[in-house]
């Protein structure tokens, strides 16, 4: 991957990303890329969207992310990386050769130390912040994010991600160049690249694997990486070229380059200035069959992906379709539960609301009840007390009247009693009131009857 796809692979966390560092191993074709966030909450974050996850629709590489705990950094000592005066010194005498104009070593140095003179050194202790190369502004990783590259130049990950095309602003590195090698049996030699989807495999002198590679897919057009040469799997034999002749403007076939016969040409030789335009309209013609195969193939290519695009959305949308009839049916089994429950739970309701409608009247009928039975119980208890009260009251008489008849038995004068009569005064003038004895025991047993 370039710096660019890298960067657009990172754009929603780019505001949060401090450093970007990308490495390389030289025995493996993909690369690393170090990078240091601004918080650790960020940095979690980024782990959990992006571990996993594929870098486009196209490669089936994963993004695979691990936090790193330390790094050591191995001092590269010798000449096989000059520094930067050595570097802008041999560059110097390269351009000054070629132009034509030498200037003594002697004027070179009074102008290194004019420039230093001009621009001194940053005080011990202290470096300086250096620039980038797109913008010219200091590389001031607090203010915005930095990237550098495999060719150990910085830059600001927004200028950078503007950069169009996949190599280095400042020496031009090719961020692209990986060793290809056979994607089954991982050998380097006799590779052939498929012209459909890049798949790169080994030929008929290895694994075979760039013919099986054919047989799985039918994918028919496959170039040989040494010899730029077309191998057609259906036709079994390589590709006819075709130029595009300027003077008809018809297609005509292109004779290989290896097609040597032993025949003598009739045509006179040719100048130096003639050969090169002859092989400048060859190359020409090539690039344009090139072209034209490539944008055949391009388009196969695409109606291929985009029937697999259409059949992966079909069997999508086919899981997506089983899953929610599934889903459908739960939960219109479920409705119906509920509603059989809601209808059950209904009945109970009317039920228990005429069960309580009912317990309402009785209750008031047993109320009117209890109100009755209180009023009369009432009149009993106050008839029960004024009869009882006379029923005293003849006791009472009853008890004078035994007493008295006792008395008047043993009584010396009994006669004289029996006989008699008790007259009682009344404080009401003018009212006599006499009692005989006879009298008040007919008075006192018709009080007891």
């Amino acid at each position: 991957m370039s710096p660019v796809e890298i960067l657009d692979f990172l754009a929603s966390f780019q505001e949060d990303i401090a450093l970007v560092r990308i490495l390389k191993d030289p025995e493996r074709s993909n690369c690393m890329v170090l990078m240091q966030f601004k918080s650790q909450e960020r940095a979690d974050q980024f782990f959990h969207d992006h571990n996993g996850k594929y870098f486009n629709s196209i490669e089936q590489e994963r993004c695979k992310i691990v936090f790193v705990r330390s790094i050591e950094f191995d001092p590269v000592v010798g000449e096989e990386y000059p520094d930067n005066d050595a570097l802008e010194e041999k560059d110097a005498d390269e351009a000054n050769t070629l132009v034509g104009t030498l200037s003594p070593r002697l004027e070179r140095r009074i102008n290194s130390e004019q420039m230093r003179k001009l621009f001194p050194p940053p005080p011990a202790g202290m470096t300086e912040i250096p620039t980038c190369a797109v913008c010219l502004d200091r590389l001031d990783a607090s203010a915005s994010g930095i990237l550098t590259t495999l060719c150990n130049h910085s830059f600001h990950c927004d200028c950078l991600f503007r950069w169009e095309g996949s190599s280095c602003p400042v020496c031009r590195y090719s961020h692209g160049d990986i060793g290809s090698s056979c994607e089954v049996c991982g050998i380097a030699e006799h590779l052939w690249i498929c012209l459909i989807c890049g798949h790169v495999g080994c030929g008929r002198y290895s694994g075979e694997h760039a013919k099986e590679h054919y047989q799985d897919t039918l994918h028919t057009y496959s170039l040989e990486l040494e010899t730029q040469r077309v191998w057609d799997y259906a036709g079994d034999g390589y590709v006819h070229r075709l130029i595009l002749n300027k003077q008809d403007g018809k297609f005509v076939e292109f004779p290989s380059p290896e097609n040597h016969s032993g025949e003598r040409s009739q045509n006179p030789p040719t100048t130096s200035a003639e050969e090169e335009e002859g092989e400048h309209r060859k190359l020409e013609k090539l690039a344009v069959e090139y072209n034209f195969l490539l944008k055949s193939q391009l388009e196969e290519q695409r109606l291929y992906y985009e029937r697999l695009l259409v059949r992966v959305e079909e069997g999508e949308s086919r899981q997506l379709l089983n899953a929610h009839e599934r889903e459908r049916k739960q939960l219109k089994k479920a409705n119906i539960n509920l509603a059989q429950k809601t209808k059950k739970l209904e009945e109970e309701l009317a039920f228990v609301r005429e069960l309580n409608k009912s317990l309402i009247e009785n209750q008031k009928q047993w109320k009117e009840r209890v109100r009755l039975l209180e009023e009369q119980n009432a009149r009993v208890e106050q008839q029960t007390a004024l009869r009882i009260g006379d029923l005293e009251g003849q006791v009472r008489d009853l008890m004078f009247y035994l007493d008295t008849q006792s008395k008047v038995e043993q009584s010396a004068h009994r006669e004289d009693i029996i006989g008699g009569t008790i007259k009682i005064e009344s404080r009401t003038a003018g009212t006599d009131n006499t009692v005989t004895p006879s009298s008040f025991g007919r008075k006192t047993k018709d009080r007891m009857n």
